[in-house]
């Protein structure tokens, strides 16, 4: 063989003895893709969850409540000797008397609606007879009628019994204290019960008990015009 073909021969053997001693690269290991975490449900603030809470609704004041129970004056206990002291009658003979048909659940249909005292007065024929006998009963005989009036202690705008000598007593026209400062504190107590600022009973009781501590609280004047 020709010396240069056999120096290709050679070189050739030696290139593929040299190729099958390389190892082929090694392919990098997978890598397994990382789990991407989910992202977390959107949270929601309290404000967007929790639904609007109606504001409080404003409370009203409650409505006074009136008393339906009934005031009953003591029974007299004398007839005669009585005292009239500072403007007052004397509790022991004139303690006060109700019309057991005026109450508090009817007062719109009584003594609240026009009329109602003209209604019940009684005539002078029997008012009469019983203004001589209380004013015998006051040690005032011999004063001229016309200077007192006939009173009802508690009045028939309040109420008052119409005839019961017990709520009858003779009141001077004139003077310190007179019928026409007690017609003021009528017709204030009448106004305030027709009104609902005050119970029957107790207008009833206060004029009863003591009227002019009601005209000088009231920081009344004296009253020309009754009330019907």
């Amino acid at each position: 063989m020709p010396r240069a073909l056999s120096q290709v021969a050679v070189l050739l053997a030696a290139a593929t003895l040299g190729l099958s001693s390389c190892t082929a690269p090694t392919a990098p290991p997978e890598v397994a893709p990382t789990a991407v975490a989910a992202a977390p449900a959107s949270t929601t603030t309290a404000a967007s969850t929790t639904s609007a809470q109606p504001a409080a609704a404003t409370s009203m004041p409650a409505a006074p409540t009136i008393s339906v129970q009934a005031w009953t004056p003591p029974a007299p206990t004398k007839t005669s000797g009585c005292i009239s002291q500072g403007g007052l009658p004397d509790s022991a003979c004139t303690p006060g008397a109700v019309h057991p048909q005026v109450t508090q659940a009817n007062i719109t249909a009584t003594i609240c609606k026009s009329g109602y005292s003209a209604s019940v007065r009684p005539d002078e024929t029997v008012t009469e007879k019983i203004k001589r006998d209380e004013m015998a009963a006051y040690s005032l005989q011999g004063q001229r009628l016309g200077d007192y009036e006939l009173d009802h202690l508690i009045s028939l705008e309040l109420g008052g019994a119409p005839t019961d000598v017990a709520n009858l007593w003779p009141e001077p026209w004139n003077g310190d204290d007179n019928a026409h400062m007690k017609d003021a504190v009528e017709n204030s107590l009448h106004e305030q019960v027709c009104r609902g600022a005050m119970p029957l009973a107790e207008a009833q009781r206060a004029i009863a008990t003591n009227w002019l501590a009601e005209y000088t609280s009231r920081r009344l004047s004296p009253e020309t015009a009754r009330v019907d």
